[in-house]
């Protein structure tokens, strides 16, 4: 049964692998390892039978949380995995008093475009050739706290 944790030191070889084989410019193994240190970083991880098969982090600045990155194992995509880290985080968004979270994603990665805005994502902005300088990134967000 898949369980969600806190990412540690001994999850991030599994995560920089993940993210080698889900994006084209990953960020690397030290990087993962310098967010344990970050105070305003919050990282969580799924794992299944003691591997990690996905993960999700954030930075909470003042009342709102910034996405950074979120990638499932590629032969494990398509279980809700990515929706249920979602459900899951949002709940610790809320529990921290978060009134609203931003992301962005390739315009090409339509998969993700679709599970954010089933999620309540609306498309806000866009950067120009954000990408490995070709493809835009579309600006997410979504109010979780009224004022």
């Amino acid at each position: 049964m898949p369980e969600i944790v806190p990412m540690n030191e001994r999850h991030i070889a599994e995560i920089a692998e993940i993210e080698r084989e889900s994006f084209k410019t990953p960020w690397s193994y030290n990087l993962f390892r310098d967010e344990l240190k970050n105070d305003m970083a919050r990282y969580f991880v799924v794992e299944n039978a003691g591997k990690v098969v996905a993960y999700m982090g954030y930075y909470i600045i003042l009342d709102e949380a910034h996405i950074t990155n979120i990638a499932v194992k590629s032969d494990v995509r398509r279980q809700k995995i990515a929706s249920k880290l979602l459900s899951y985080v949002f709940d610790d968004m809320i529990t921290l008093k978060v009134r609203r979270a931003t992301l962005e994603v390739n315009e090409k990665n339509l998969a993700a475009i679709s599970l954010y805005e089933k999620f309540g994502f609306k498309l806000c902005g866009r950067r120009k050739k954000y990408y490995e300088g070709e493809y835009d990134a579309l600006i997410y967000w979504r109010e979780f706290l009224e004022e």
